[in-house]
């Protein structure tokens, strides 16, 4: 689990794979939200307000892509589904 949160985080930071890494990431959301916090409340105890904002920005990410400073955008060399 921790390979699955580190290693697309990394990526995410330098700009290479971002949709891949995105949709990894987004999936573990989903999963801290429904499995391990049971989706009781949004806010409080057990509160998932900042699981449901980090998958609101994954998947915006999934939608928008790497921006113009990402090392996928430089390198133009990997193709644009899978930047």
């Amino acid at each position: 689990m921790a390979l699955a949160e580190t290693i697309p985080g990394i990526l995410l930071i330098i700009g290479v794979l971002t949709r891949i890494s995105s949709s990894l990431l987004s999936i573990v959301m989903l999963g801290d939200i429904f499995y391990v916090k049971g989706a009781t409340s949004l806010t409080g105890e057990k509160g998932f307000e900042l699981d449901l904002t980090l998958l609101a920005t994954c998947l915006v990410i999934i939608v928008a892509g790497p921006g113009r400073i990402s090392i996928s955008h430089v390198a133009k060399r990997i193709p644009r589904f899978l930047q």
